[in-house]
Order: C-alpha cells, then structure tokens, then sequence
C-alpha cells in the first residue's frame, strides 16, 4: 500500500472513530538510507515491544504495536517550504540548526494514526519508534511541526535514555517558548495541550532565561509524570517552603485561556 493511499484511507476512519494523529518527521542527510529491518528489530530487542510487521517495506510500512497503527514512509526529498528554516530560528537547543538542518536531502514521515486514548503512552511509543529510526539511518535530527519541534539527532537520543512514565523526555515532547522584553523575562508551554492540561506562562519575570526554563522544566514534569490538573486560584511550588500563585487567563503568547504562574 502506497503511503498516500494509507493516509487517505486513514484520514476517513480517525473522522468516524474521532482518534487523533500523532506526526513527525526525521530529517534524512541521506535519502533512502532507512532500512526498516534492523528499525523493526530495535524496537523488539531494545525496547521489548511486540511487533506486526507483515505490511512493512523500505518504503512504506504499516506497523501494529499495541494495537497503535504506525505509519512510515520514506520521502526522498527534502520537506518542501520554509517550515524547516522558520522553525529552526527559534529552536534554541539545536546550536546551528538553522544551517544543519537546512542540508537534508530526504525525509522519514512517521505517524500513530489512531491516537488519543492515552498520550503519555502514545508519546513514549512515539519516542521509542523515531529512535529506533535515527538509529538506523544516515540521520540529521527530528521535526514535529505541530509543537514547533526542531531537534538534533543527538540532542533527541539523548532525552530518550531510560525513558519511562516517570522519566518522561520532556524537550522531545513540549517546546518551552521565551521572550526578552524591557529586561524582563517570559516563558511558555506548547504541547501541554495534546496531554489533555492547559498550557503554562510566566509573563514579565526578573528572573533570567535559565532560571525560567529550569522552573518550566520542572512544572511540566511535574504536571505529565503526576497527571496533575493545575486549577486557577491554586498555588504551587517545586519545595515544601515555595507558593507559586497560579492565575488562568487569556493567554499572552498563546491562543485561548492558559495558566500564569506567578514566578
């Protein structure tokens, strides 16, 4: 089965079973130079997941895991449009993303089409397949468009170590947006949203950049690994001793309501 034809085949049902789709691409340095085989056998020898393989090729594959549909196919072109450079310019963890990421000459598009019963497992599944992917091909990093993801092949693997419900790869799921104004700081989530919780700010501090990222970091572990619901009103702090107010309110950075937290 072609991988166009899958996803319009697809396309029909998430409409009638309301699932949601899970999307990212691998930037390929080298086009074609996936081999789905050793793909399939990290996952099953790594990462001890159970694998159906019999619609799978160098191509295109359909994988079933868990009962997860996982699409990949393999495009030997490079992703068109400026998406990549537009994203690469505000993804401050990938150094010289912008340049690097602008030399791929193909791409691996990879998709769990039948989402949205359980995102924390569904994002650690995820995780585990780009992996296994980077892993076995001649690979640049990461895209996912839909969180403003852009992320390097080393900087990716690295979250992935030891990744499990309560170590969660939190920069490979949530991109943490900044803003510098009149010397004062702001932060905020964007991501929480496909996890089912509010996203996050903290608008106009006076603490620096590093320090607004660490407490970020921090109240988005806190809030995935717990399945904490963050209410207005409420406070919250990462010590005993720490109150942090948090207030619900038309989002500064970010469409709808969101969660300030006073910090």
């Amino acid at each position: 089965m072609g991988l166009f034809s899958f996803f319009k085949k697809n396309s029909k049902k998430e409409k009638q079973d309301k699932n949601e789709i899970l999307l990212g691409m691998v930037l390929l340095k080298e086009p074609n130079s996936m081999k789905i085989k050793p793909v399939i056998e990290e996952l099953r020898d790594k990462w001890k997941l159970k694998v159906n393989d019999k619609d799978s090729g160098d191509e295109t594959s359909v994988l079933i895991i868990d009962n997860y549909q996982i699409a990949i196919g393999n495009m030997p072109i490079p992703i068109p449009g400026n998406e990549i450079e537009e994203t690469a310019s505000f993804n401050y963890y990938w150094e010289n993303g912008k340049t690097e990421s602008s030399e791929h000459k193909g791409h691996i598009i990879v998709s769990i089409t039948n989402c949205g019963k359980n995102p924390i497992k569904e994002n650690l599944l995820f995780n585990k397949i780009i992996s296994s992917i980077l892993n076995n091909s001649k690979s640049l990093g990461v895209y996912i468009g839909g969180r403003t993801l852009l992320l390097s092949k080393d900087f990716y693997q690295g979250n992935v170590e030891d990744i499990s419900e309560e170590n969660l790869p939190i920069n490979n799921l949530i991109y943490f947006g900044i803003r510098s104004e009149h010397n004062k700081n702001s932060i905020y989530t964007y991501g929480l949203k496909d996890f089912r919780k509010q996203e996050m700010e903290i608008i106009e501090s006076k603490h620096s950049l590093e320090d607004l990222l660490g407490m970020m970091y921090n109240l988005t572990s806190y809030v995935l690994e717990n399945d904490v619901i963050l209410k207005d009103g409420e406070t919250i702090g990462m010590s005993e001793t720490q109150k942090l107010k948090i207030k619900q309110s038309k989002g500064k950075n970010l469409e709808g309501q969101t969660l300030k937290i006073d910090y």
